[in-house]
């Protein structure tokens, strides 16, 4: 006899594009004949984007828009869906749905908490947060973090944990989407491109400022990007740049895009500036594409490994321009770390993998 699927109910603050969604994105695609996988997003009131296509993918994604503060009416509709989908499993993302999570485990205690931690900005440095962390991680099976850097994190800002929950498991990418494409390219034109929410974290800035010596120094290149804000302010301030500097041939901003490969395929060499990071899962699906990765000296990038990665101090301001000029020139020989990064991703981060260890927590 088959046995019965687990029912998850993943709780969200957001449904729309970044690291977070596009793990569950593939959650969703790929699990779905181990665990019954449904979606409460608490920040939305209309889907777009991965929201969106989550539930065309077949699954139930409720929306809500939550009230300032701890808001009683979001607590009654997560209720409401726990008695109507015989929820097993609450698998939170990120520090905000703990607090309601918490509040589920005492109303129901038969159910399992599940929790996956994929940054550390938002509220390691907050006392009163780190303490929550703490108290609510003994009510919870299982706390994951997305990388050891995330964990190490943790462990650091929130002595008192309950540390036999503590888990890694990292992002995965599907090795079979994410496949190289070889196409001759003899075009002196560098080819760059990246895929990022734009944020204060990403550090867009800075490829912005090398984008503006590139082309000073009369080095050929576009760059392709993948992303939007939820602040539109922030888009409008990348679009000023490329006008006020004349980069309008050269920059190429896409906004919300679903397929990420096809941005990826636009570009030879993929750049990431973050100040931040959990575990970049846009980097992983560039190695994945055999794509040259520059990347942010950051913990989390540099746990990738540096045999396919490029590091670069994103503190220098000229770091990344030096880095893309002596390869324009032909000065860096970097074959090798390209072919090594697709080996690192079906080694280390393949999306079998993944899908396998966060079912097992379901269990």
């Amino acid at each position: 006899m088959a046995m019965s699927r687990p029912k998850i109910l993943h709780l969200v603050e957001y449904l729309y594009l970044g690291g977070i969604e596009r793990l569950l994105q593939q959650l969703a695609l790929h699990s779905g004949d181990k665990a019954e996988l449904s979606f409460f997003t608490y920040e939305t009131t209309q889907l777009n984007g991965i929201g969106l296509e989550i539930k065309d993918q077949g699954h139930q994604v409720y929306t809500f828009k939550k009230s300032a503060g701890t808001d009683l009416k979001l607590l009654k509709k997560l209720i409401e869906v726990i008695k109507k989908d015989k929820i097993e499993v609450i698998h939170t993302h990120d520090f905000g749905p703990i607090e309601y999570a918490f509040l589920l485990k005492l109303r129901f205690p038969r159910l399992k908490l599940v929790h996956t931690q994929h940054t550390i900005h938002h509220f390691v440095n907050k006392l009163k947060y780190t303490i929550f962390f703490q108290i609510a991680s003994y009510f919870y099976t299982r706390i994951i973090s997305v990388s050891q850097y995330v964990e190490d994190s943790i462990r650091a800002k929130c002595p008192m944990i309950n540390k036999s929950v503590l888990a890694v498991i990292p992002n995965g990418v599907d090795t079979d989407v994410f496949i190289p494409t070889f196409e001759k390219n003899d075009s002196p034109v560098l080819r760059l491109v990246s895929i990022a929410r734009i944020s204060y974290e990403k550090n867009l800035q800075y490829i912005l400022k090398t984008c503006l010596m590139l082309k000073k120094a009369g080095i050929a290149f576009e760059w392709h990007h993948a992303g939007t804000a939820k602040n539109p302010d922030m888009v409008r301030e990348i679009e000023n740049f490329v006008l006020e500097n004349g980069l309008s041939k050269e920059i190429h901003l896409y906004g919300f895009v679903s397929d990420a490969k096809s941005i990826l395929d636009k570009g030879d060499l993929f750049l990431s500036s973050s100040l931040t990071e959990g575990h970049p899962v846009s980097v992983l699906e560039a190695m994945s594409c055999q794509k040259l990765c520059f990347c942010s000296d950051i913990p989390a990038h540099k746990e990738l490994g540096s045999e396919g990665v490029v590091f670069f101090n994103h503190k220098e301001p000229d770091a990344l321009f030096e880095l893309l000029s002596q390869y324009a020139k032909g000065e860096l020989k970097l074959d090798k770390v390209k072919e090594t990064s697709r080996m690192l991703i079906e080694s280390k981060f393949s999306m079998n993998k993944m899908v396998e260890n966060y079912v097992n927590e379901y269990k």
